[in-house]
């Protein structure tokens, strides 16, 4: 468990609007997105977006899950990210999912396999069968994509494996939950205390194997006061397979999302990672 900094987290969250709305005014949208209900709350729906015209067609699609505590946020809220991956080709869904304090890890993993199922469906209807899928996320949104890459057990009930996944891409995310601070955010999305079966249900460190092989990239700011840079970290010393940690040094929350405002090192570390993944 990490103390809270009181000053360095309210200096964090003061700047979120200006955050915002750069990432919005940059933000121009490369196509329309259709949006898909997969189960009848409002919030249990995502955004699908082919690539545009003209561009190199890839060899995955990407399913990039947002942030906001588990509790805030909708799937477009910064469109740059839709837009880096669409400009390179990619098929995007954002899916959307219940939120806390009403719901809690239990509904957002029925929410992660509803929209799976929506995913794959939407993928057969548009001939992208054959591609593999990209788990991404930022913050919160990336602990739901690391349960949505690495559980096994739920990904078998759509017969598939990791082996149908070409990467995990992780921007500040609480990959392991132990190492964030003692927050009511925190218990309400893991449904208990730090030591609870509920908390290590909801924990992605605890769906990590010794035989993992999905390449894995990790960036995250040294100086996040929101979701510290060791619960990134330690996802990284435990994990088994192909792995790149990129801290960004000195770096808040959102700066891991400068790769999407075309920050040279970042930009250039998310693209030679995704080349190498096409190189493969």
């Amino acid at each position: 468990m990490t103390q809270i900094r009181p000053f360095a987290l309210a200096k964090e969250l003061a700047a979120i609007p200006f955050y915002f709305i750069q990432h919005q005014w940059k933000g121009i949208a490369a196509s329309k997105p259709e949006k898909h209900a997969f189960g009848p709350h409002q919030r249990q729906y995502l955004l699908f977006w082919m690539p545009p015209p003209g561009t190199p067609e890839q060899h995955s699609a990407v399913i990039f899950y947002h942030g906001g505590g588990w509790r805030l946020g909708w799937p477009n809220q910064f469109p740059t990210i839709a837009d880096y991956f669409l400009r390179s080709g990619f098929p995007v869904m954002m899916p959307a999912y219940r939120l806390s304090p009403k719901f809690a890890y239990p509904d957002m993993r029925e929410d992660l396999n509803l929209a799976l199922g929506k995913i794959l469906e939407l993928m057969q209807t548009h001939g992208l069968s054959s591609k593999k899928l990209l788990a991404a996320g930022m913050s919160a949104g990336g602990t739901l994509a690391a349960h949505l890459a690495f559980n096994r057990n739920e990904l078998a009930a759509f017969s598939l494996t990791t082996n149908n996944f070409s990467g995990f891409l992780s921007f500040a995310s609480p990959l392991d939950l132990s190492k964030m601070p003692d927050v009511p955010q925190v218990r309400r999305f893991a449904g208990g205390r730090f030591d609870s079966p509920e908390f290590k249900a909801a924990n992605p460190m605890t769906l990590l194997s010794a035989d993992e092989h999905l390449p894995i990239l990790l960036l995250h700011g040294t100086e996040d006061a929101i979701v510290p840079f060791s619960s990134s970290e330690s996802f990284y010393e435990k994990y088994s397979g192909p792995k790149t940690l990129y801290p960004i040094h000195k770096g808040t929350h959102f700066d891991s999302l400068n790769f999407a405002l075309n920050e040279p090192n970042m930009s250039d570390a998310v693209s030679q990672w995704l080349d190498q993944l096409v190189r493969k």
